[in-house]
């Protein structure tokens, strides 16, 4: 598998190094552990270091939920393993962070324009919920050593494997907006194809 995914990895709109760690995140949150670890192999080859690993599946929580992060600790060890590095990120002290629904309102009013229904429906229903998940959504998806339009397409990718079309049209809404274009989701889609098979040609 991992030469494999050397062979397939070539620099393009995204680089090679940028498409291993996509394919790690989305192993990882597909909780496909040995083909995550064979993509750990790849993305250390092509340059990425343990830190960048652990935050692009970071990134994955806010869709598929913790599970992502259980088997990602397994990408994680490994690649310190590989690398013998076990860096960590300092601590950021500028991160926004949400104290009251009005502030997720005009949060969520900025990133989507109308509001979603499943926003509002937190609003309503779920307030205290909204704000938790408002808080991790942020700190999830800012920008870091890994790119807030990276972390997007590893979004759009792991909604077009698994043929969730909401999910699709949010994250490449979100990558369009943060300067990606079609020929770069084509590329990510290339990567759903070696994840999932040409069912990943069904869904844009």
């Amino acid at each position: 598998m991992k030469e494999t995914i050397l062979k397939f990895v070539q620099d393009g709109r995204l680089t090679a190094k940028e498409k291993c760690l996509l394919l790690v995140g989305l192993f990882a949150a597909r909780r496909e552990e040995q083909e995550m670890l064979q993509a750990v192999d790849a993305a250390v080859i092509k340059g990425n270091g343990v830190v960048e690993i652990a935050e692009l599946i970071a990134a994955a929580i806010i869709s598929r939920g913790i599970p992502t992060w259980l088997s990602g600790i397994e990408a994680i060890s490994k690649a310190i393993d590989l690398t013998d590095e076990n860096a960590t990120l300092p601590n950021d002290e500028n991160i926004a962070s949400f104290a009251t629904k009005e502030e997720c309102i005009q949060y969520y009013q900025t990133e989507f324009d109308v509001l979603p229904k499943w926003i509002q429906y937190l609003v309503d229903y779920a307030p205290d919920t909204l704000l938790k998940y408002s808080n991790l959504r942020t700190t999830s998806l800012r920008d870091g050593l890994v790119s807030r339009l990276l972390k997007e397409l590893l979004l759009y990718a792991i909604n077009i494997c698994d043929g969730y079309p909401k999910g699709i049209e949010i994250h490449k809404t979100n990558a369009l907006q943060l300067g990606a274009d079609q020929s770069l989701l084509y590329e990510v889609k290339d990567l759903c194809v070696l994840a999932v098979g040409l069912k990943a040609t069904a869904l844009d």
